[in-house]
């Protein structure tokens, strides 16, 4: 057992998506946090034992929603530019940054290796290592680890205990597997970190609830064939959606030539769902300001190999590497072929996988599927919208005039719309399904283009049949 004090009664780490603060502690950042504190060859030996154990239990005390804490800003990074972008340093580049950090009931936990038998010299290498770690998550988390040959649970604490593959799990921890050490050295030695070999278990709590698992709805799209604008790139506006995606279909067809697959072209017969052709904007977050990261097309679930193939065959063999879009300056663009950490450019971002969510919010506006009158309401039509694109009927639908997530485009740019294309209603939505939705989500007319792309969002309180399809007040006021 290694028990963890914190010093200063709070916890610094982030989760995964380094949007919320991680609890319990993962034992993988415990492992990392003594592989960072300048092992000697022996301490080594007992951290390649370590790894080789079974998963450990958890042992730590309650975090209160009101003793979490997150603070968004940006941070100044090390790169040079001569377009700048730090007010105070110029020619430096910025970046997001989030902060996170909790203050738990107790400030102690453990982590508990029930079934292992340390030898006593990797009993003794493992707390002489343990002495050595100054802090765990950030360096603003000062601890002091000790290592017990006896564990006692104490009442304040609660154990978490890894759950077998395929049982309900209420939390996923990141834990050390043989050759973790080995990984984080190779991550090192190529610039990568710890979150690049990071794997995650199931855990579990004896008081957890027993509740039936949710059905989870896939919708009519799959997979998102990702490609990143340049770093050195100025980022266009969300405004310039729909240019850019209109410009990045008429490149697949041309790069297709000759037999263009109705999916591909738009020409499939009724029913079919098409190649869609979506921008990828920076959303969701306090200082988001809707920069298009770069551009996707997204393939139906239920795609033609013909289609697949095309497309496979226009950007990936013959891989596609610019978009001019016949005017300023031509983006390069760069496949992405593994998850970025950017997270507008990570595919999971706009799918949620794999669990899904009940909850979602329009990134880029939605274009209704038909003309209505002004003083109109529009929830209805946003519902049946929403089935015509191929998901579930809504629970509930909120309709806006404005953004309801930041950075969100408010409408696309006179002179973008493609030619041709009928000019309705444009106006974003907030959606809950009654099960939970797999995307990506796209809804409305020109969906094939971009617009009505919705970002998930964590599931709130299940609505009453009293707010099931309720318009706001203020939404109903704006939109009169």
């Amino acid at each position: 057992m290694m028990s963890v004090r914190l010093l200063q009664g709070r916890y610094d780490a982030a989760d995964g998506w380094r949007e919320n603060v991680e609890w319990p502690p993962a034992p993988s950042r415990l492992f990392c946090a003594l592989v960072a504190s300048a092992p000697t060859e022996e301490e080594r030996r007992a951290l390649v034992w370590l790894e080789r154990q079974q998963p450990p239990q958890v042992w730590a005390g309650h975090l209160p929603d009101q003793a979490r804490f997150r603070s968004d800003r940006f941070a100044v990074t090390n790169k040079i530019s001569g377009k700048g972008g730090s007010q105070s340093l110029p020619g430096r580049t910025t970046a997001p940054l989030t902060r996170v950090s909790g203050i738990p009931d107790a400030d102690e936990f453990a982590f508990v290796w029930a079934q292992a038998d340390p030898p006593a010299q990797v009993e003794k290498a493992l707390a002489e290592l343990a002495w050595k770690v100054p802090y765990l998550g950030r360096s603003t988390s000062s601890v002091a680890i000790r290592v017990h040959t006896t564990p006692v649970l104490r009442p304040e604490w609660t154990p978490y205990t890894p759950v077998a593959l395929g049982e309900r799990a209420t939390t996923a921890l990141g834990v050390p597997y043989p050759g973790y050490l080995d990984a984080l050295n190779r991550a090192f030695d190529q610039g990568g970190s710890a979150w690049d070999v990071r794997r995650t278990i199931g855990y579990t709590t004896p008081d957890a609830p027993t509740v039936k698992e949710p059905r989870v709805v896939r919708g009519p799209f799959g997979a998102m064939m990702v490609f990143a604008f340049g770093r050195d790139v100025v980022l266009p506006s969300s405004g310039e959606l729909l240019t850019l995606t209109d410009k990045l279909r008429d490149t697949v067809m041309a790069r297709i030539g000759q037999d263009i697959p109705g999916q591909v072209s738009g020409h499939a017969e009724p029913g079919r769902h098409h190649v869609g052709f979506v921008g990828l904007p920076e959303v969701g977050h306090r200082h988001a300001r809707g920069a298009v990261h770069g551009l996707a097309v997204v393939l139906p679930q239920e795609v033609d190999p013909e289609a697949a193939q095309a497309v496979h065959r226009a950007l990936v063999e013959e891989p596609l590497t610019h978009l001019n879009r016949g005017y300023g300056p031509v983006f390069p663009l760069t496949l992405q072929a593994e998850a970025s950490n950017t997270r507008a450019l990570d595919p999971a971002r706009w799918s949620a996988p794999p669990t899904g969510s009940r909850v979602w919010v329009s990134a880029t506006p939605l274009m209704l599927d038909r003309f209505v009158r002004r003083n109109s309401d529009p929830t209805d039509i946003i519902a049946r919208s929403v089935v015509t694109a191929g998901y579930p009927e809504p629970s509930y639908v909120q309709v806006s005039q404005a953004p309801l997530t930041p950075g969100a485009m408010l409408r696309p740019r006179k002179g973008t719309y493609p030619a041709g294309r009928p000019r309705r209603w444009i106006l974003h939505a907030r959606i809950e399904f009654p099960e939970p939705v797999v995307g990506p989500v796209l809804v409305g007319s020109m969906r094939y283009l971009g617009l009505g792309l919705f970002e998930p969002r964590p599931t709130e309180r299940p609505r009453t049949a009293a707010d099931d399809r309720a318009l706001p007040k203020e939404a109903v006021n704006a939109l009169g």
